[in-house]
Order: C-alpha cells, then structure tokens, then sequence
C-alpha cells in the first residue's frame, strides 16, 4: 500500500478497478483507483452499479421465460385434461351395480311366471284342441257316408283345416314356459307328439276324401290314405296318454280340469 493515505469520506465509483467498480475517497476522485480493502455495502450506501442491475434484470427475465416455456410443453391440454379428470356428460359420473361392468347393467329380464300362471296356459291349450275334436269326428263321418259329392268335397275341406289348426296348438305350446311344473317339459313334450300325429290323421283322412269322390252311399272303399289315418290317430291316442298321466297330478295340484285322451 502506499504510504500516503488520504483522508476524507468514501464514495462508489463505477469507474475505478478497471471498470468494475469500487469504493474511493473523495480525494481520489478521478484517479479510478481506490485506497483499502473496499467495504461491503450495508444499510443506507448505494445501490449496486447500473451496469450489474441490468445484468441480474435481463438474467432473471431469459429465466423466467425459460420457466414458462418448459410449464407450457408439460401442461396438458385442455381436452386432455377434460378427459382424464371431466364428469360425465350428465353432469356425474356413471357408475355400475356392483359385480357388473357398466356395459352388463341395464334393464333386469321379466320374472318368470308361477307355476299356477304355466300351467293355466297349458289347460287353456287343451281347451282349443277339444272344440277341434268334435269337427274332425262329423267330417270323417261324413265322408264315410258319402252323401253327396259336395258333403264329401266339404268334409276333406274341414280335415285340411283341423291339420292346420292342430299345427297352431304346437306353435303356441312350444313357446310357454313350463319349468315352474314338475315334469313340465316331458308332459308338453308328449302332447306336442300326440298333437302331430293328430295333424297327420287329419291331412291323411282329407286325403282319403279327394280318393272317394264319386262314392256311394254305403259303399266307400277304405283306401291306403285311409288306413294312414288310423295308423297315424292311435299313435296320437298314445302319446296323449303319455301326456296324462303326467299332467294329472299338475291340473290337481291347481284346480284344473280333469280331461282324457277323447277331450284331446
């Protein structure tokens, strides 16, 4: 150090150490060199120098900026975010019945019937078939009576039309749900039976009909569509009874008619 200290109060000069700036005695004003160790600002001295202010601004703006830059890469859009974290379009979100996915939950099947609800189903079945019974006796009948070529031609018209109607009583009694009965399906499954060989006899004796045209009274011929007709009607009195006995017990049980193999 030099040995002439001068003397006076200190000032910041942003010109003294070679532009970097520094802390001088007003005596030294000029010279850009400062006398001591240069003492560190405190309460009340100046700012620091322009020249660092403007640095540190500048660097905490390019900081700043790089920040925002890096927040808007990474921030998920909009839509994104509707769809990770968004309610529903009601307003909630859906939710399943426990033990089901939300694709399985929806309106429950329609409860099933009681077995007094089955099997009043099945008697009234067996009523239809009854008023059929009496039409296919009078158009057999007739035919074997051949009182006329037009009685005979209307009989072999009403055994089409009893076929028909034999095979409308299989259709409705396929679709009823018996599993409420005890042996449900084995009895439907014999009426069913007996009910076909029924429609085979009709269609068959309708058949002998259009083989006797032009017969006389007292003198029909038994032809091979005749005898068909038999083989066919006591394979349906079989089956019949088959469907009886089971369905006996089930009528009892919910107070329906008592019926035989002549009422089906």
């Amino acid at each position: 150090m030099s040995e002439n200290h001068s003397t006076g109060p200190m000032r910041w000069d942003e010109h003294a150490r070679g532009g970097a700036g520094g802390w001088v005695r007003e005596s030294d004003a000029g010279t850009g060199e400062p006398e001591g160790p240069s003492p560190e600002p405190g309460p009340g001295r100046p700012a620091l120098p322009r020249k660092h202010l403007l640095l540190m601004v500048g660097g905490g703006l390019v900081v700043a900026a790089v920040i925002l830059a890096v927040a808007h890469v990474v921030r998920p859009s909009d839509s994104e975010a509707g769809h990770a974290a968004g309610p529903s379009s009601s307003g909630s979100p859906s939710r399943a019945l426990p033990g089901t996915t939300a694709s399985e939950s929806g309106p429950s099947d329609p409860p099933t019937a009681s077995g007094e609800e089955q099997a009043t189903a099945v008697d009234a079945l067996l009523e239809r078939s009854e008023s059929d019974r009496q039409q296919v006796i009078d158009a057999v009948n007739a035919v074997e009576a051949c009182v006329s070529d037009d009685s005979v031609d209307t009989a072999g018209q009403a055994l089409d039309d009893a076929a028909v109607r034999r095979e409308s009583l299989i259709t409705d009694l396929a679709a009823l749900d018996v599993g409420a009965l005890p042996s449900g399906s084995l009895a439907t499954d014999s009426l069913r039976t007996g009910w076909q060989h029924s429609a085979d006899a009709d269609r068959a004796f309708a058949e002998w009909a259009d083989d006797v045209r032009g017969c006389s009274p007292g003198a029909v011929p038994h032809t091979s569509s005749y005898e068909e007709g038999v083989r066919s009607s006591e394979l349906a009195t079989s089956s019949k009874e088959e469907f009886l006995t089971l369905w006996k017990p089930i009528a009892a049980d919910h107070w329906l008619p008592d019926r035989d193999t002549a009422e089906l």
